[in-house]
């Protein structure tokens, strides 16, 4: 990971309390409303600030997190504060960073004109890891006093329910959870950079027992209150089905349009070259190729989806029908009598 040389330099340039020691100690200084540090606390602060400062510059990112953290409890400025996200950013944990960033920015913007710059950096700091990771919006449906929402495992304070929050890419757990009810709980699937909503709450008309399948007390599955039953609704392999023939048409489209393509390409050089092309004319080559290879793909494609979907519907279908009652009768021939029946 890069270490931002840049800001280092202009965070020094905005840290004139740090380099002088004194009763003002204007950038080291916590907001108005807290109490004043002591000489102590700053000399110690500014001591803990300088020592992580050489940490963070040779990438040892541990060390200088434990330092900044350490400036910043003895004087809560957001400068310190601004490079505790840093190290969590350059020590992969960007979850964790993206959520320092955003209470920089917010510490910055009521501790004065003199922290406008560092609140910025933050800002945009945090918006530089949206590429890398997801931003999950929960709605909960069924809010409650004392309940409790998490994304990815990282617990989402009441005030930021239903707005964006961190979460590494890949499989993202949310789970509500209140000590009345069974718990809720869903799993989405995310890319680095996505954003997604999600809709949760509590399953109306609970008996609190839960029905022992660890779904939240509705047999669903997630806890979500969910409308999907097990007797109602298309079936998992009528659905497959469809699924696998919208494939398989998608494959004869491509086979048709990149079949075309490399049709005309092909066309195109005879009629140039009028045999083996020179060299400078490859390129078109492996263009008519790729379009072939590509119609290719699209053809083995489509006959495998369309004959699997057409497979799967007619298990569906034979799934579908309910089991003939069992019956029993007398069958008579020239040279034979039995029973004949079906079970």
């Amino acid at each position: 990971m890069r270490t931002r040389t840049t800001a280092i330099a202009a965070l020094f340039v905005a840290l004139p309390a740090l380099s002088v020691l004194g009763p003002s100690v204007a950038h080291a200084q916590a907001p108005a409303a807290a109490a004043t540090p002591s000489a102590a606390d700053v000399a110690e602060a500014k001591k803990k600030f300088e020592s992580a400062s050489t940490f963070f510059k040779s990438g040892k990112y541990a060390e200088a997190l434990a330092d900044f953290r350490a400036s910043y409890a003895k004087v809560q400025s957001p400068n310190s504060h601004l490079y505790v996200a840093r190290c969590l950013r350059e020590m992969g944990k960007l979850v964790d960073a993206y959520l320092e960033f955003e209470k920089v920015t917010a510490e910055a913007q009521t501790a004065g004109e003199k922290y406008a710059q560092t609140g910025e950096t933050a800002r945009v700091e945090r918006d530089e890891l949206n590429p890398k990771i997801v931003l999950v919006s929960v709605d909960v449906t069924t809010p409650e006093s004392g309940a409790h929402l998490t994304i990815g495992g990282v617990e989402v304070p009441q005030d930021r329910w239903g707005k964006p929050f961190p979460a590494m890419p890949g499989s993202v757990d949310v789970r509500l959870e209140s000590g009345a009810k069974p718990a809720a709980s869903q799993s989405i699937t995310a890319t680095a950079g996505e954003s997604k909503t999600v809709s949760i709450g509590f399953t109306s008309g609970s008996t609190g027992g839960g029905s022992g399948d660890g779904s939240g007390g509705d047999g669903s599955g997630d806890g979500s209150g969910g409308t999907e039953t097990g007797s109602k609704g298309m079936s998992g392999m009528r659905i497959g089905a469809f699924a696998a023939g919208g494939l398989g048409v998608a494959g004869f489209v491509t086979f048709a349009v990149f079949g075309s393509m490399s049709n005309g390409t092909y066309d195109d050089l005879k009629a140039a070259c009028g045999g083996p092309c020179p060299a400078d004319r490859q390129g078109d080559v492996d263009k008519g190729k790729m379009q072939q290879t590509v119609a290719n793909v699209g053809l083995i494609v489509g006959a495998v989806g369309v004959a699997a979907g057409a497979t799967l519907f007619v298990l569906s279908l034979k799934k579908d029908k309910k089991p003939e009652a069992a019956h029993t009768e007398l069958v008579v021939g020239p040279a034979h009598l039995g029973v004949r029946g079906t079970f």
